[in-house]
């Protein structure tokens, strides 16, 4: 009785964080089919997908998304190893690192981006100090800012799951193929990188989605001259008042992601099917 208790209180915050996310979803669904008389209709959608300014945001998100997740990928990757296979200390001080990065204050961490990036900022004054360029680098309010600071926010969401699933891969498998003749190069292709592809696609998932519905990021490093799908609905919403265009704005980028994740997710499961 008191087990049957203990779980019933441990369910509950559970099914209210449910219930809460099924409502704002739906309220979100409902808006995106209503007009500003409350009457069904579908012109938010048509309007949004018509519209040539609105689809070129669209698909840049798409893009910074996909060439962000993949360099967080090539970058994260061998960071996850170093911590899987060094020292506590050191895999320690790698985590301690990362989660800081992550979770320290987004404002806060996007306006340290901005002082190093911005025209009077470290590495311009670097540049200009060693004489290799004679006018600042413009890395902000510009597709290259909004990736940077996008590729640093992300990156822990790669490493994390890639290093959670090396954890659980035994050395023995690299050990047996370096006893066999393998080089290091070839046991990590063959051995190591098929078994970790659970923690890549997870990472890999968790990045797009970050970075394709990014908002604080492109709105401080973009300055508005760089918008993500994310800018968008956000001027709608507030700015416009255009709660039903920003609501079908909203649908669309959320089954953008779904579209994402369940295409890496067929893809793992063939993966997995075709190594059986």
């Amino acid at each position: 009785m008191k087990a049957k208790l203990g779980f019933l209180l441990l369910l509950l915050p559970a099914l209210g964080l449910i219930a809460g996310f099924l409502t704002a979803l739906t309220s979100v669904l409902v808006m995106s089919v209503v007009d500003s008389s409350g009457a069904l209709s579908l012109e938010s959608y048509r309007s949004f997908l018509g519209d040539e300014r609105y689809m070129t945001i669209l698909l840049q998100s798409v893009w910074i998304a996909f060439y962000v997740t993949v360099i967080c990928l090539v970058l994260g990757y061998p960071i996850a190893i170093a911590m899987s296979r060094s020292s506590r200390t050191v895999a320690s001080l790698i985590t301690l690192a990362l989660a800081i990065q992550f979770f320290s204050i987004y404002v806060v961490k996007m306006y340290g981006w901005m002082l190093i990036l911005g025209n009077n900022g470290v590495i311009n004054r670097m540049l200009l100090g060693s004489g290799i360029v004679s006018s600042p680098v413009k890395f902000m309010y510009n597709e290259l800012g909004v990736a940077i600071g996008l590729l640093a926010a992300a990156l822990p969401l790669m490493v994390f799951p890639i290093n959670a699933v090396l954890q659980t891969i035994s050395l023995r498998y690299e050990e047996a193929a370096l006893s066999l003749g393998a080089g290091r190069l070839r046991a990590l292709l063959t051995i190591t990188l098929p078994l970790s592809v659970p923690g890549i696609l997870s990472g890999v998932i968790l990045t797009f989605v970050f970075c394709f519905a990014a908002y604080l990021t492109p709105g401080l490093l973009g300055g508005g001259f760089f918008k993500m799908i994310g800018n968008v609905i956000y001027e709608q919403a507030v700015t416009r008042f255009n709660y039903s265009f920003a609501a079908a704005a909203a649908v669309i980028t959320l089954v953008i992601s779904l579209f994402a994740i369940v295409g890496l997710n067929k893809a793992s499961q063939a993966f997995a099917g075709g190594r059986q």
